[in-house]
């Protein structure tokens, strides 16, 4: 008697994941331009997405009996006291565009709780997207493989920016903005396997940056202090990793029979 055997494509469903996420995000901002709605009624539209995508992926993380924990949703009292020191910069960085760009202050309440419900379902559906389900899916690949793949994917994907109107420098900054927070992000759940912090961080970064002050020419310093501050961060978060991973493996460490 033959068996069937179920062959997975860890990397196809994680391509297709992520095109998902884009596609939504997307056909709601073409229906909102179609429909020729304001600046908010463009984001009520792409939160609509986003939020969409949050109900898709929390339904895929209990299917079949999973639970939460193994895509990193751990509770905050669980991170340890040093691993707490990791998010230190992310924090600074979250700063570095309202510090240079000052706030908005002609915000109103209305627009200020609207940012904040649509950066909610932001960091939520793409940090469990890419830093929690593409993860575990790509786990067998192993963790280089999963930071690079996912750091890459994460920038090209916000190449749809380039179809906003905004010049080529501004679009290859942001899809590098986009590459190195994404490494970021993925070296520091290899580092501390909790995704938490991570949404958090998304969420707080995104909601400022809504309520930072229009200015294009503070706009462009503040992208490019912040992917200089990604980059020096990252290549400590791969030392870190990289000494880690000898401190486990060395002779002194192994266990004899």
């Amino acid at each position: 008697m033959t068996k069937s055997i179920k062959k997975d494509h860890p990397i196809v469903f994680s391509l297709l994941l992520g095109i998902l996420l884009t596609f939504l995000v997307s056909a709601a901002s073409a229906a909102a331009s179609i429909m020729e709605l304001s600046d908010n009624g463009m984001i009520i539209a792409q939160g609509t997405a986003f939020a969409v995508m949050a109900v898709i992926v929390a339904v895929y993380m209990t299917r079949g009996g999973r639970t939460w924990a193994r895509y990193g949703f751990r509770p905050i009292t669980a991170v340890e006291s040093k691993d707490a020191l990791y998010y230190i910069p992310l924090l600074i960085i979250a700063l570095v565009q309202p510090l240079i760009g000052g706030f908005n202050v002609q915000l109103t309440a209305a627009e200020i709780l609207l940012f904040v419900v649509f950066t909610l379902f932001v960091g939520f559906s793409e940090e469990t997207v890419f830093r929690g389900i593409i993860r575990d899916k790509l786990k067998v690949k192993g963790p280089v493989f999963y930071i690079v793949f996912s750091s890459v994917f994460f920038g090209i994907l916000h190449m749809v920016n380039a179809l906003n109107g905004k010049d080529a420098l501004s679009v290859v900054l942001q899809v590098v903005n986009a590459f190195l927070i994404g490494l970021i992000l993925a070296l520091l759940i290899e580092t501390t396997r909790n995704i938490i912090p991570l949404i958090l961080f998304h969420f707080v970064y995104d909601a400022l940056a809504f309520m930072t002050a229009q200015n294009p020419d503070k706009e462009l310093t503040a992208i490019v202090i912040m992917n200089v501050l990604y980059l020096l961060y990252g290549i400590y978060l791969i030392y870190n990793l990289r000494r880690r991973k000898k401190s486990v493996t060395a002779p002194e460490n192994r266990l004899s029979a």
